[in-house]
């Protein structure tokens, strides 16, 4: 008999060559099916997301977002409130902008294979006078705007700058002493910038190069606040307006307004989950991780106590003034003097009352600390306190275990080795100074194109106004010291000993004295 099988949409049957059908099912490929579909349902939904444009007077903005304008926002509402990132990206900040930015040439060494490009400093005193100059003019000193700038990129990959030209600007790009074509280069934070254009043809697609203006506001609150409308700097003819902003963004892959970040949509569901770690934390603590006790109140200590009760209230009602007013807690009198009467209830505010003291002495920091649960049992007169089981450690351990895997997540969606960023497993600084190192020099490498991107302005601002400088081959660039091993230094030079000024050793403090 020969064999048959048939599958169709995660079903069907196979024949059994010595009889008999068997019929089978592959469970969760209805649900692949409906996920793959819903995926492509959202490659389409964010395609129209990304080409939607809002109107603000004559101007057509394409929004930065998805379905909204506020990705810059997005993106630190997120971050921010991550026990990591903030500190990773502000390394990240750090690590390009070494020891600031600095003049330089670049020079090639060695012949043939051996050949190697260099940077060597140049000091010109002409270029660094006019940078020192920007805070008389009133803007950022060079190294406030460049870490803003460096700042911006590594949160969504965009550096917006707006160039201050002089009134002078048309005559000449190499005019030397005070009057400088361009005076200064001031930050333009990438949440309030956006890119603007005043045509919108119905058959062709908005691309970056069709903004030719830069519209910068409060996109929070669009209605509230005037916008500053700017034209984009024109390369090829920079001196055209009074004032111009560049937009300069490290291109996104199928995206052709603006730049979007690498790690952030990939990262988003494991920040979140970050985020709500030590809420879930604090919450165990404070609603859960404490005492959990069952009392067992005995049915002989009930009844004696509602004996008293009824007592109590048959003595207040005969007499001519209430005997007692109260019974542990228990009213037997109200507002009004009137002299209330047995009822059933009242056990059960004397319960609650004797609960509630129990309950006050078990109670610690936490609000919702000393649970109880109460029942009554016969045949015993002292209460029973017996206490609850609860996996307390077990659900601890598995929200740290799950904290340590978003951590280790993160970093590697960042492009960061956890050594080089003080964070190693279960929150121990990497031991390895080999690691470490290593691990700085690959990073180091790879910030070439970062530099360029953040760089672009202030280069420019070099370019157009010392253009026979500029030929000559000089450049703005970060200056980033690689540190030596401490083996291959002399003990003076190592960090122990410059550290302090005090580099005397204690044998030779003991021998002075």
């Amino acid at each position: 008999m020969e064999q048959t099988i048939e599958i169709k949409n995660g079903r069907g049957f196979a024949t059994i060559p010595t009889g008999g059908v068997l019929t089978f099912e592959v469970q969760g490929i209805s649900e692949r099916d409906s996920i793959l579909q819903k995926e492509y349902r959202n490659i389409y939904s964010r395609y129209i997301s990304e080409n939607m444009t809002m109107r603000l007077d004559d101007f057509v903005v394409p929004i930065w977002g998805d379905g909204h304008n506020l990705y810059p926002q997005e993106v630190y509402s997120v971050t921010s409130e991550n026990k990591l990132l903030p500190e990773v990206i502000n390394k990240q900040v750090k690590f390009l902008f070494g020891k600031g930015p600095r003049l330089y040439k670049e020079v090639v060494n060695g012949e043939g294979e051996k050949q190697r490009r260099v940077r060597v400093p140049v000091a010109d005193p002409e270029i660094q006078e006019a940078f020192d100059r920007w805070e008389d003019l009133g803007y950022d000193h060079p190294f406030e705007y460049l870490k803003n700038i460096i700042t911006d990129f590594y949160y969504v990959n965009t550096c917006v700058s707006r160039y201050h030209f002089s009134r002078a600007r048309r005559l000449t790009g190499n005019i030397t002493g005070r009057y400088l074509p361009i005076l200064a280069l001031s930050y333009v934070g990438s949440d309030e910038a956006r890119l603007a254009t005043k045509e919108k043809s119905p058959t062709k697609r908005i691309k970056n190069s069709d903004c030719k203006y830069v519209i910068v506001g409060d996109w929070m609150n669009p209605n509230r606040y005037d916008y500053e409308v700017y034209n984009r700097l024109d390369k090829s003819n920079p001196f055209k307006y009074p004032t111009a902003v560049e937009f300069n963004t490290d291109k996104t892959f199928t995206k052709w307004i603006y730049a979007f970040n690498d790690w952030f949509k990939g990262l988003f569901e494991w920040i979140k989950a970050s985020n709500l770690s030590p809420q879930y934390l604090n919450s165990y603590l404070k609603n859960a991780l404490n005492a959990h006790i069952h009392v067992v109140i005995p049915g002989t200590w009930y009844n004696a106590q509602k004996e008293i009760l009824q007592n109590i209230c048959s003595e207040n009602l005969t007499g001519d003034s209430p005997v007692q007013t109260a019974y542990k807690g228990v009213k037997l009198v109200d507002e009004q003097g009137k002299i209330i009467p047995f009822y059933e209830s009242m056990m059960e505010s004397l319960i609650r009352n004797e609960l509630r003291t129990i309950t006050n002495l078990m109670t610690g920091e936490g609000k919702n600390q000393g649970k109880l649960y109460a029942t009554t049992k016969w045949g015993e007169d002292g209460w029973e306190f017996q206490e609850m089981p609860g996996k307390f450690k077990d659900f601890v351990d598995s929200i740290i275990t799950y904290d340590k895997r978003a951590d280790q997540v993160i970093l590697a969606g960042k492009g960061i080795a956890s050594s080089i960023t003080n964070v190693e497993n279960d929150g121990v600084i990497s031991k390895s100074g080999s690691d470490v190192y290593y691990n700085y020099l690959i990073y180091v490498a790879s910030l070439t194109w970062d530099e360029y991107i953040c760089t672009k302005s202030i280069n420019n601002y070099i370019k157009w106004n010392w253009p026979d400088k500029w030929k000559e081959g000089i450049r703005v660039g970060f200056w980033i010291d690689i540190p030596a091993k401490l083996q291959d230094t002399t003990p003076s030079d190592r960090p122990a000993q410059t550290a302090t000024a005090d580099n005397k050793s204690n044998l030779q403090k003991t021998e002075e004295q």
